[in-house]
């Protein structure tokens, strides 16, 4: 946060990230249960929004490295705000269906292929490469916690206002973000040159040059297809598990966000030394323990039980992710940054169709089941990398260098793009 333009980027992206996780998270869900009442329906909402993302995600990293990406994040930022908008209007006069929900994710899907890829260039060009797993750590606490406070803001707001007030609220965001992103003034890199074909060959070439890279890409990718259940089936959880409204659930899931916030802050105050590689792998482990007791604890009743075990999800899901995203930013050159974290946010991009297996396998045996199933895969993966992979075991946090804070630079100043401390 002692970069202006990181600070102006921090702040956008809270508003951004809040609205996007309100939609995804928890809105869209909530509306497409309440048409049809019916479990599957997530899976089929996930299903929507992750075919076109990983159909695309790759062509978006690609065009991250060619283009200016902050112009491609505005764009999908401004077209997002004005679909989401256009569903709530429809909420509001009554004359929603459920293919209009679906016909927004799928849009919200291919756009979120261009946008994850270009912001994930965009920050390492605002502070010096010293600084990056700090500025990891700072991007990982809106990611990490704001995925689970924000659908505890969502359910207030539906509970207390309406359910297209959360999706005008989310559409505004999104605005504000595509706003701020076009006047930030980012370090100069090289474009990426070649065929589309050639470059999208050349990040896979990187990561497989960096064996890390893949068990990291594991981790997430187990993450996204077993993990998320638990906010994505909070709807059934609601209604027929807990039986709490959206108020209630939208707590436990803000317990949770709290978890991830002291989990994000212990890796970005990691002092150099620390076995990074061994608290990840042991913060997997955990996150899938804990999520196997909060299933059951969810299945007896156990509202305060469950919410004391979903803050211990959220400190564990954050200590392997944020060291994992860190460990990625630091080693990827400028100029090949977009294409590799385009082929990382594949594995994220999986996470509807987490929410998809979660949904049919909630459909026939239960919410609390498919919880705890996907949490015993990440168990068992976690265990695995932790015994095969010494590579990650002897990961460290490197040395770090610190300075003054810098001055806050005027957003709105013109010219070429001035040093990493404006």
């Amino acid at each position: 946060m002692r970069y202006g333009h990181f600070r102006y980027y921090w702040l956008a992206l809270l508003a951004g990230v809040t609205g996007h996780q309100m939609l995804l998270q928890f809105t869209m869900g909530w509306l497409v249960f309440e048409l049809t009442g019916e479990a599957r329906y997530l899976a089929f909402l996930g299903i929507a929004i992750a075919i076109p993302a990983l159909a695309l995600n790759l062509l978006g990293g690609v065009l991250a490295d060619r283009l200016e990406p902050k112009f491609l994040v505005a764009g999908a930022q401004g077209i997002s705000a004005s679909v989401v908008a256009l569903l709530a209007v429809l909420v509001l006069t009554g004359q929603v269906a459920v293919w209009h929900v679906l016909a927004t994710a799928v849009i919200i899907g291919a756009l979120q292929a261009f946008d994850q890829p270009s912001r994930s260039s965009i920050f390492p060009r605002l502070v010096k490469r010293e600084d990056i797993v700090n500025a990891v750590a700072m991007e990982s606490i809106v990611w990490n916690a704001v995925r689970v406070l924000a659908p505890a803001l969502a359910g207030i707001v539906i509970d207390r206002l309406s359910i297209h007030a959360s999706m005008f609220f989310s559409a505004a965001t999104f605005f504000i973000l595509g706003v701020v992103i076009t006047m930030l003034r980012l370090r100069p890199r090289p474009p990426a040159a070649g065929q589309v074909i050639q470059q999208i060959g050349e990040s896979f070439r990187y990561v497989r040059q960096h064996p890390v890279f893949l068990y990291v890409m594991l981790l997430t990718f187990c993450n996204s297809m077993f993990g998320m259940s638990y906010i994505f089936l909070m709807p059934v959880f609601a209604k027929e598990v807990l039986n709490v409204g959206a108020e209630g659930v939208g707590w436990l899931l803000g317990a949770s966000g709290l978890g991830a916030i002291l989990g994000t802050w212990f890796v970005g105050s990691l002092k150099a030394g620390s076995p990074k590689g061994l608290i990840m792998l042991v913060g997997a482990l955990f996150y899938g323990l804990t999520q196997i007791l909060f299933a059951l604890a969810a299945w007896q009743g156990l509202y305060g039980v469950s919410m004391a075990l979903l803050f211990l999800v959220g400190v564990s899901n954050s200590l392997y992710l944020v060291g994992g995203l860190s460990t990625l930013q630091e080693l990827v050159p400028d100029q090949l940054r977009g294409r590799v974290m385009g082929l990382y946010g594949v594995t994220w991009s999986l996470a509807p169709l987490g929410m998809a297996q979660g949904g049919f396998i909630a459909q026939y045996f239960g919410a609390p089941v498919a919880v705890g199933a996907g949490a015993a895969v990440i168990t068992v993966a976690a265990a695995l990398i932790f015994a095969r992979s010494p590579d990650i075991r002897r990961l460290r946090v490197e040395v770090q260098t610190y300075r003054t804070p810098a001055p806050l630079s005027p957003i709105w100043a013109t010219g070429p793009p001035g040093p990493p401390d404006n």
